[in-house]
């Protein structure tokens, strides 16, 4: 079985580099079109999806149905999938951040996760991490004989716990690799072990 995950397509907030968490941005234009080139770049190599998977949140799951051609009716939506909540620090830039005291070391989500502590709403990677495995493990693996295309559409934060629990990164490279938008990252399942195929490659 082969499972294609990757970014949803590029918003308005992406361009200005604000957090977007859980809140329900939706595609701007030109994250319409990436999404619409990928599935297209798919379909060229002969990829075509038996069942589909995303995050509820709009801007993803616009994104999938773009990509598969499936109807949002069609996409099966899962809450393991949305990106992880920032709590007040949702919408601001990090420069924003520098300025607000209550926010102080928040930071660390991104330079150094191991000290990264969730306050105010926020989630943990210990909560993000947890939610990612159990969609692998208990939605994903008892699929193998059943299904042979995935495509799963997610986050930028969400995305990185997915892969690591496939390519058993720590904690501290959560950030090892950076993923644009709609950019297609391939895992394989066979005999009951997952690999992670390759990784951030554009279609578009």
């Amino acid at each position: 079985m082969k499972i294609y995950i990757t970014r949803h397509g590029q918003t308005d907030w992406n361009t200005k580099w604000k957090l977007q968490g859980r809140t329900d941005t939706e595609l701007n234009d030109f994250g319409r079109e990436q999404a619409r080139k990928t599935g297209e770049g798919l379909r060229r190599t002969g990829i075509r999806f038996d069942r589909v998977y995303s995050s509820p949140l709009k801007r993803a799951l616009e994104t999938a149905a773009i990509i598969s051609d499936f109807a949002q009716e069609a996409v099966m939506k899962d809450d393991r999938l949305i990106e992880l909540s920032f709590g007040q620090a949702e919408g601001t830039t990090g420069e924003e951040r520098k300025s607000i005291p209550e926010l102080a070391g928040f930071d660390n989500f991104f330079t150094d996760p191991e000290k990264y502590v969730a306050k105010d709403g926020a989630e943990s990677f210990e909560s993000v991490l947890a939610r990612t495995a159990d969609f692998w493990e208990n939605e994903i693996r008892p699929l193998e004989k059943e299904v042979s295309n995935i495509l799963v559409v997610t986050h930028g934060g969400t995305l990185q716990s997915l892969l690591l629990h496939i390519d058993h990164r720590e904690l501290r490279d959560y950030w090892k690799v950076r993923f644009p938008n709609c950019s297609m990252n391939l895992v394989s399942l066979k005999n009951g072990s997952f690999k992670l195929e390759w990784s951030s490659r554009l279609f578009y």
